[in-house]
């Protein structure tokens, strides 16, 4: 006796989780071409909580909606990423963004998007996958062209307006590297290191006097990145009659941040990986 309410006490336990379970899938299926991929994973939550159950009719009939569900879901998952492509491209219109590429990896101007759908999420990089800037993004893609466009934006707004100031800063940097480290002018140095430097003459007397975070003037990769894009494309490449140079970095270098950096060479996301800087006569 004891043994058998037991058990049906833990049957009723499992019909009890799988009815909640269809009760949550059933508002899903209102959108089922964009809750495809939720859908998927809660059917693999259905079809786990069945296995405890005796075979018979109920399980029968649960596992006969499952293999329909599948079907269906599979068919979904199609016209998600049709979907998913063209509402991209929608949100991206008008922005200057070209996109190119084939799902799950999409080049988008400066930034690339690698979709997975299996977990239902996509990371945006800058360049090919060179700096991540923001992963765990929900596959919505008006919302995912929102956020390109933010950083596009963003990027833009705040990008150098006179690349002959910028380059007279780049030279100051460099020639107070050169001065600490005792290293002769025109010999190169990492442009990373150049980065921090150029970090800390942006920073205002008051940060200087008490450097708490409220003062911190941040000057990211990403916007060096496409400020030096900007420098390149301006022409301006002089300073105090000393010529900016940039030194390709070896195969080695590209996949370390401390020893190179990826600049973009035009607007469709071509670009190249460069590690030194030095300023040399002429």
């Amino acid at each position: 006796m004891e043994g058998l309410i037991g058990v049906l006490k833990d049957t009723a336990l499992r019909s009890q989780k799988v009815a909640k379970l269809l009760a949550g899938y059933s508002r899903l299926v209102s959108e089922p071409i964009r809750n495809a991929y939720e859908r998927e994973r809660m059917v693999v939550e259905v079809e786990k909580a069945i296995e405890g159950f005796a075979p018979g009719e109920v399980r029968d009939k649960v596992r006969q909606w499952l293999d329909e569900e599948k079907r269906q879901i599979e068919a979904a998952k199609e016209e998600f990423k049709f979907e998913f492509g063209r509402q991209l491209l929608a949100g991206l219109e008008g922005s200057g963004l070209t996109v190119k590429g084939q799902l799950p990896f999409l080049r988008c101007g400066l930034f690339s998007v690698r979709v997975d759908f299996a977990t239902g999420r996509a990371t945006v990089f800058w360049g090919p996958e060179i700096e991540r800037l923001k992963s765990g993004v929900k596959l919505e893609p008006l919302a995912l062209a929102k956020i390109l466009r933010s950083y596009d934006e963003s990027l833009k707004k705040r990008a150098i307006k006179e690349p002959a100031e910028f380059v007279e800063r780049l030279f100051t940097a460099y020639r107070r590297i050169c001065l600490a480290r005792n290293i002769v002018e025109g010999e190169r140095v990492f442009l990373v290191d150049l980065l921090s430097e150029m970090v800390f003459l942006m920073q205002s007397e008051g940060f200087r006097v008490n450097p708490v975070r409220e003062r911190f003037v941040e000057y990211p990769r990403i916007r060096f990145s496409y400020d030096l894009y900007i420098l390149k494309r301006s022409g301006v490449r002089t300073v105090g009659g000393k010529g900016l140079r940039l030194s390709v970095a070896n195969f080695d270098a590209t996949g370390e941040k401390a020893k190179s950096l990826w600049v973009p060479d035009n607007e469709e996301g071509e670009g190249t990986y460069y590690s030194y800087i030095s300023f040399v006569n002429g």
